[in-house]
């Protein structure tokens, strides 16, 4: 079976203690369904779960979240 390319959108998550933590979802999901949607919903004693399979994961309180910036769109292969 022939790989496919697929972009992801990279986003930095800027923490209150000065910390910014990369995370990346697929170009394509809907906004509702992805981070930014996710966030902007949630109450401030939610986690959000960051991590992928070489970092590990990460349980971070919506609290603790200064504020979330986009990066590049890259491609990667799934």
């Amino acid at each position: 079976m022939k790989k496919e390319p697929k972009c992801y959108q990279i986003y930095h998550i800027h923490l209150l203690n000065g910390e910014v933590i990369e995370a990346s979802e697929a170009y394509d999901l809907p906004v509702e369904k992805g981070l930014v949607g996710k966030f902007g919903k949630a109450d401030e004693n939610e986690l959000f779960e960051i991590g992928d399979a070489i970092s590990g994961i990460s349980y971070i309180p919506k609290r603790s979240i200064l504020y979330i910036a986009t990066g590049d769109v890259r491609e990667g292969w799934c």
